[in-house]
């Protein structure tokens, strides 16, 4: 059986990946064009010179891309691969060597979502919201929520914002009933209405949409 290919942007994933797993928690936009030369230099050598790698948009726009999708997060052209970025290199890794990608399994939740849901547990505004609080929960609970602040650039916001739905999503996935995860996901669900002018004021999109 021929073993699929993956995307160019797929592959940069994979090298991001590859470097955290080395342990390097941080790394530099340059480390990412070696590393995805090497890996990969029959994609990503510049034009005309295949010894030499590609240093251009078929490395950075990836990085980005993925940034806004809540899987890489990025300052300064350093760049960390996040939770939800690690749960997908690992689903790549498995289909680039020709196994099938692990599936979301019924009745356990991802580990990626099981660090968010175990964060959010201890958020002051989902107290709040168990509590039948819900007035006095602010727009601090929201960046709260989200892990960001009021500085936060655009597109870590839309990251992190792309990283709470994936988290969402695969509790829905689960089918796990239990309760703080139905709360997890109601509250979720309340911020996102709740705050939708601020969160389309941050995005520059209409981010009210259900995600379950």
């Amino acid at each position: 059986m021929e073993r699929p290919e993956l995307s160019k942007e797929q592959k940069v994933l994979l090298a991001l990946y590859r470097l955290w797993s080395g342990g390097h928690k941080k790394v530099r936009y340059e480390d990412i064009v070696v590393q995805v030369f090497k890996d990969y230099p029959g994609d990503f050598h510049l034009k005309g010179y295949p010894e030499y790698p590609d240093t251009g948009d078929a490395v950075h726009k990836p990085l980005y891309d993925y940034r806004k999708r809540g899987m890489v997060s990025a300052s300064n052209k350093m760049f960390s691969i996040t939770p939800h970025g690690v749960a997908e290199a690992e689903k790549l890794k498995a289909i680039e060597k020709g196994r099938p990608a692990p599936e979301a399994h019924k009745h356990r939740l991802e580990r990626d979502a099981q660090i968010e849901i175990e964060r959010v547990k201890r958020l002051e505004g989902f107290k709040l919201f168990q509590q039948g609080k819900r007035d006095e929960i602010i727009d601090s609970d929201l960046f709260d929520y989200l892990g960001v602040s009021v500085r936060t650039t655009k597109n870590d916001f839309i990251g992190r914002l792309e990283a709470m739905k994936a988290a969402v999503s695969a509790v829905a996935n689960s089918g796990l009933k239990e309760p703080i995860l139905v709360a997890a996901s109601e509250f979720h669900e309340y911020l996102m209405q709740r705050f939708a002018q601020d969160i389309s004021a941050k995005t520059g999109r209409i981010a009210a949409e259900r995600t379950v």
